[in-house]
């Protein structure tokens, strides 16, 4: 029932499943034996690699840092973190981004693509997957801006600008001093207090 993600392994899946079978599976208890660490990606059920103590760590801290610039900024009411959470794009699409930010929604059970306004992958044993598999997933969708956090090196990737065909059109690397998202100039994370 698992497959290896996109791009990946040679040749076509077997079987594409959509986000309301994946939902149904879950919700019956199908894909208990495989574990709650499990994303949808081009209609692939996919494990998550385990998180790490340095990958828990830096999560939690972009979580209370975000947060405490969104409260600082006195945006809570617009905006909200979110952490291990699924993200719906499409039909064949739910991944869970370690740390994600979104409008304020209701009425829904799920955020959608539309409602990100930036999306974070930390990346200790994942680099590869988050920039062939999860970056031109999210520029495709329209997110306005992509951070890949790899505690180790000590720096973030940007990615902003979204194109169609999976590409951004302005990349960066960001290794001292801090960065803010585009959504607002408010919200600074310092990468001397995140590493």
């Amino acid at each position: 029932m698992t497959s290896t993600p996109p791009g990946m392994e040679e040749g076509p899946a077997a079987f594409r499943f959509d986000f309301d079978r994946f939902e149904q599976m879950f919700e019956q208890g199908i894909l208990n034996q495989l574990g709650p660490r499990l994303e949808l990606l081009d209609g692939r059920i996919v494990e998550m690699a385990p998180g790490s103590d340095d990958h828990s760590k830096t999560n939690a801290d972009l979580v209370i840092r975000l947060g405490m610039r969104l409260i600082e900024a006195g945006l809570t009411a617009e905006f909200g973190v979110r952490t291990d959470g699924t993200l719906r794009i499409g039909d064949y699409n739910a991944p869970e981004p370690d740390v994600f930010v979104v409008r304020n929604f209701s009425g829904r059970k799920y955020a959608q693509a539309s409602d990100a306004v930036l999306v974070v992958e930390v990346s200790i044993s994942t680099r590869a997957k988050d920039l062939r598999i999860k970056s031109p997933l999210y520029a495709r969708a329209g997110i306005p801006e992509f951070w890949i956090v790899e505690p180790e090196a000590h720096m973030i990737r940007v990615f902003r600008d979204p194109r169609p065909d999976g590409s951004w059109g302005d990349t960066r690397v960001v290794s001292e001093g801090a960065v803010s998202p585009l959504f607002s100039d408010q919200v600074r994370v310092d990468l001397a207090e995140l590493f």
